[in-house]
């Protein structure tokens, strides 16, 4: 008959103990945020317009808002890898929703400047709360990461689905300062939390010893790169262009059309709550090339639609198709290099927030220099097909 060790027994329920916050409190508190980082993100979208109105802006200069934020992103990924290695994902994640909490309420000055600044600091605010969260839930969850970063992000969907309406309700109601103080003071109470818990990740040294070698290191970090790239090119492409293309394809009755990227985040979100049902079934490399070739098919049929419903279905067929590819990203990321995507996850998370920028741009260039928006929409069709070729690029380790 084998004995117990007492000095086990103890040690296991003081671990159990210390692991608590990561399992409950801390894990609800990281996934509410995401939600508010959700409206955050997709903000300038619809309250552009008014923001048009009221300083008498043309389009040019409008267009700085969304230049600004990108830059202010790109400030807060590359300061990820120095503020979470060094100062832990609390600081980092506290930081973050502070900055973003400040610009959100700068955005309420009756003041176009200081406008600019306000989303260039909430930008990067969103820079480091969207890459540390999503690293923290990898890093915490061990097993079935793709799975846990798949319901962070539908909690960052469910934030981006209602910013619009929200905006809507409160521009109508005069009340559309009230609603960014509101969502400032969310900010500004998730910090508060985090600041009050120890959320930070117990180490594994065992599991980052049986890394994969650096020579299949720097082929997965290429691969891994222009994934990173791609998906975030491809997904702000077609979200970015879809009202456009569905007002040219009829635009249903009346501004209908303005809600269709709605359907393709509907899609995507809807997709990503189904990944931790179906990720127990298959494998997760076999789950993203089916979901990629999902993706391919309605990014495809975009090309020939006619209507403004079956463009409608396409946008949600391709959002769901893509639901599976972003969270595998960051769990074969955490799952390759363990604690050191720390400092590696700001260059691959960098090459995104570049994808992002970069080919929704390229569906503009092409859309005018070849007549017309189908051509354009060629872009993240090819990223999609590049995606699915690279699938067969990363080795193994990175895909368990």
């Amino acid at each position: 008959m084998t004995s117990i060790d007492p000095r086990s027994s103890t040690h296991a329920v003081a671990s159990l103990r210390d692991d608590f916050p990561h399992k409950s409190a801390a894990n609800a508190l990281i996934h509410a945020g995401f939600a508010v980082s959700g409206v955050v993100t997709i903000l300038l979208g619809p309250i552009l317009p008014i923001l048009i109105a009221r300083w008498s802006l043309s389009d040019e200069r409008a267009g700085l808002f969304f230049t600004v934020q990108f830059i202010g992103n790109l400030l807060g990924v590359a300061s990820l890898g120095a503020l979470v290695s060094h100062r832990g994902y609390g600081t980092t994640l506290v930081a973050g929703y502070i900055t973003m909490a400040l610009g959100v309420a700068g955005l309420a000055l009756r003041n176009e400047n200081l406008g600019l600044l306000a989303t260039v600091v909430f930008g990067y605010g969103l820079g480091l709360v969207l890459s540390a969260s999503n690293l923290w839930v990898a890093e915490i969850a061990a097993a079935r990461r793709a799975a846990a970063v798949s319901i962070l992000n539908v909690a960052w969907g469910i934030g981006a689905i209602a910013c619009a309406p929200l905006v809507m309700f409160a521009h109508q109601s005069h009340m559309l300062p009230s609603l960014l103080y509101c969502v400032a003071a969310l900010s500004l109470l998730v910090a508060v939390g985090i600041a009050a818990m120890d959320i930070e990740p117990r180490s594994h040294k065992s599991a980052d010893a049986s890394r994969p070698t650096l020579e299949t290191g720097k082929r997965t970090s290429l691969a891994l790169g222009a994934l990173f790239f791609l998906y975030v090119g491809t997904e702000n492409s077609i979200g970015g262009w879809g009202a456009a293309f569905a007002k040219r394809v009829g635009g249903g009755s009346g501004n209908v059309w303005e809600l269709a990227p709605m359907f393709f985040w509907i899609g995507l979100i809807a997709g990503r709550s189904l990944v931790s049902v179906i990720l127990p079934r298959i494998s997760e490399k076999s789950f993203v090339v089916a979901g990629l070739s999902v993706a391919a098919v309605g990014n495809a049929s975009l090309l020939w639609v006619t209507g403004f419903r079956e463009a409608i279905a396409c946008l949600v067929i391709t959002g769901v198709g893509l639901a599976a590819v972003y969270p595998s990203l960051i769990a074969a990321m955490v799952g390759y290099y363990g604690t050191r995507a720390r400092r590696t996850g700001n260059i691959l998370f960098a090459l995104a927030s570049c994808g992002g920028a970069l080919m929704p741009w390229l569906v503009g260039f092409i859309s005018t220099h070849a007549a017309g928006l189908r051509a354009g929409l060629l872009a993240p069709l090819a990223g999609c097909v590049v995606m699915l070729a690279l699938q067969f690029v990363l080795p193994k380790p990175v895909l368990i």
